[in-house]
């Protein structure tokens, strides 16, 4: 029976792709390196939906060099959750990440398991060179490039969960610096488009909305017209693959109003657990 490998389980992108395919009846290994006591409340929201399923079994990045997994198993190796979110020692993470794939090559380039790479667009990959070069020569690697996604559990150094915050100027300004403006996709849309796009011949697939200037959209709603304001440079748009357009179901408005509510929920839960 196949498995699923998702690095980055109790991530952003990672989570979700985690919870979809356990919705789909599958069995998924979640990988994740996040142990810091300030955001343990959140891996426990986080349990609550997918970590008591049968179907689920976690383990910390410091034990996926002893997995051994098979050729019709799938890998989900969330980068851009590793480039979104905020930890301290990314070359130990991307170590253990390359250790592991080059242990799924000994039986052979050709008797690797799939292996999907979820990759910010923006990013130059400098600093997962050692990945890139790592499945270099595997047939069954696809990397899919994403634009901004957002949604609820958006970290807070991205833009929007930054805004929604009310972060002081200086610090969305920086959140604006490392993010990508050109276009942006609803998480569930993203998540419920990727097992289609998974199929697809193509190693490198960019995905985009199908809503026109969705990212400013988004951004109006959240910034209201001082987002004109906010910009330090002009937004450059990025072309690293095949385009696949996603159909958002979920609009920048929607969307928005989506991810302000759990921030709020979260918010709450945050203040419970502080006066316990």
């Amino acid at each position: 029976m196949q498995t699923f490998i998702v690095i980055g389980a109790y991530q952003f992108v990672g989570f979700y792709v985690t919870q979809y395919l356990l919705n789909q009846g599958e069995e998924v290994i979640g990988i994740d390196w996040t142990d810091s006591q300030a955001s343990q409340y959140i891996i426990e929201e986080k349990e609550l939906e997918i970590g008591r399923s049968a179907n689920f079994i976690y383990f910390p990045i410091n034990k996926l060099r002893l997995l051994d997994i098979s050729q019709q198993d799938t890998v989900f190796i969330s980068c851009y959750d590793i480039r979104k979110g905020k930890i301290g020692r990314i070359n130990c993470l991307i170590d253990d990440i390359v250790f592991f794939l080059e242990k799924c090559k000994k039986n052979g380039l050709d008797k690797t398991p799939n292996i999907v790479i979820l990759m910010p667009v923006e990013d130059d990959v400098e600093d997962f060179q050692s990945i890139i070069t790592s499945i270099e020569g595997i047939a069954s690697v696809k990397i899919i490039f994403l634009p901004t996604i957002y949604g609820p559990w958006q970290p807070e150094s991205m833009c929007f969960e930054a805004g929604i915050n009310q972060l002081e100027q200086s610090a969305i300004k920086a959140t604006l610096a490392r993010e990508y403006t050109e276009d942006a996709l609803f998480i569930t849309d993203f998540v419920n488009a990727l097992e289609r796009v998974a199929t697809l011949s193509d190693r490198n697939i960019q995905l985009c909305s199908s809503i026109d200037d969705h990212w400013n959209k988004c951004a109006k709603f959240i910034f209201g017209e001082s987002i004109d304001y906010l910009f330090i440079q002009p937004a450059t748009k990025i072309l690293k693959g095949t385009v696949y357009e996603v159909q958002s179901k979920t609009g920048p408005e929607e969307g928005v109003s989506l991810q302000r509510k759990h921030n709020k929920r979260l918010n709450l839960l945050k203040k419970w657990r502080m006066s316990d």
